[in-house]
C-alpha cells in the first residue's frame, strides 16, 4: 500500500544504519587504544575479571620490588658481617702472636693496642651498619610475599654483632703484657665468636638465597597473570581490522539503502499527476 506518512524502508534501513554505525564506533575505539574493552558495556564480566587481575599484578609486581629491596638489606647485613670476621680473624691472629715465647711483655702491650682498636671497631660496625636509616645489624624485620601483607613472611632475627654479644670485650681478650688473660681463654673466646658470626652470615645467606626464588616465582605468577588479562582485555588486531572492514563496507551500503528508500516515495507524486 502507497503511503508517505510512514516510510517503513526508510525506518529499517535506518536502524540497520545506527547498528553498523555502532559497530563501527566500537571497532575504531578498540583499534586506536588496543583493548577489547574500552567500556564496562562491552563485556560486563571480562571487565570486573580484568580489573580483578590488575590489582594482583600491581600488588604482585610491587612485592618483587619489596623483595629485592629485602635482598639488598640482607646483603648489607651480610657485607658488614664479613668485616667482622675479618675483624676477629685478625684479633685471633694477634692472639697468637702474644703467645709466642719470643714476644716481650712490651710487645705484647703493641699487640694490644691494635687489638682495643679492633674491639671499638666491631662497636663501630654495629652502629654504623644501616639500610634506609634503620641500624640493620641490631634489628629484626619480616618481609612478606604475596599479593598483600597476608601471605608467608621472611623474618630475619636481630643479630647483634658487638664486642660485648660477642664476649670480646677487653678483659676477655687481653694480651697485653702486665694484663693478659690466658692466651688459652682468650682462643676459646675468639673462637666462641667466629663460630656466632659465621652461623649468622650463614642464616643471612639462606635469607638471601630464598629471596632470589621469591623474586622468581612472583616473576612468573606475574608474567601468566598478564598473559591472562591479556585475552580478557586487550583487542585482537587481525579480528578488529576484519570487522572495521566489514563495518565500513556495511556502512556505506547502509547509507546508499537509506537514501534509496527515502526516494522510493517519489513515484507516488505519479498518482497525483495523473
Amino acid at each position: 500500500m502507497p503511503t508517505i506518512n510512514t516510510n517503513v524502508a526508510a525506518i529499517k534501513a535506518r536502524s540497520s544504519l545506527d547498528k553498523v554505525q555502532r559497530d563501527l564506533n566500537t571497532s575504531i575505539a578498540r583499534l586506536s587504544s588496543g583493548k577489547r574493552i574500552t567500556r564496562a558495556h562491552d563485556d560486563a564480566a571480562g571487565s570486573s575479571i580484568a580489573g580483578r587481575m590488575e590489582s594482583q599484578i600491581r600488588g604482585l609486581t610491587a612485592n618483587v620490588r619489596h623483595a629485592k629491596d629485602g635482598q639488598s638489606m640482607v646483603d648489607t647485613q651480610e657485607g658488614a658481617l664479613q668485616e667482622v670476621a675479618e675483624i676477629v680473624q685478625r684479633m685471633r691472629e694477634l692472639a697468637v702472636q702474644a703467645g709466642s715465647g719470643i714476644a716481650s711483655n712490651t710487645d705484647k702491650d703493641y699487640l694490644q693496642l691494635e687489638m682495643e682498636a679492633l674491639i671499638a671497631e666491631l662497636n663501630a660496625v654495629q652502629a654504623n651498619t644501616k639500610f634506609n636509616d634503620v641500624t640493620v645489624m641490631s634489628t629484626a624485620y619480616s618481609f612478606y610475599t604475596d599479593i598483600d601483607v597476608a601471605g608467608t613472611a621472611i623474618t630475619v632475627a636481630a643479630g647483634t654483632m658487638a664486642a660485648q654479644a660477642l664476649a670480646l670485650t677487653v678483659k676477655n681478650v687481653s694480651i697485653g703484657g702486665s694484663s693478659a688473660t690466658s692466651i688459652t681463654s682468650v682462643l676459646t673466646s675468639i673462637d666462641a665468636a667466629i663460630a656466632t658470626i659465621a652461623n649468622r652470615r650463614s642464616t643471612l645467606g639462606a635469607a638471601s638465597n630464598r629471596f632470589d626464588h621469591v623474586i622468581d616465582n612472583l616473576t612468573n605468577v606475574i608474567a601468566n597473570t598478564e598473559a591472562a588479562r591479556s585475552r580478557v582485555e586487550d583487542a585482537d588486531f587481525a579480528v578488529e581490522t576484519t570487522q572495521l572492514t566489514r563495518n565500513t563496507v556495511l556502512q556505506q551500503a547502509a547509507t546508499a539503502m537509506v537514501a534509496q528508500a527515502n526516494g522510493s516515495k517519489n513515484s507516488i507524486l505519479a498518482l497525483l499527476q495523473n
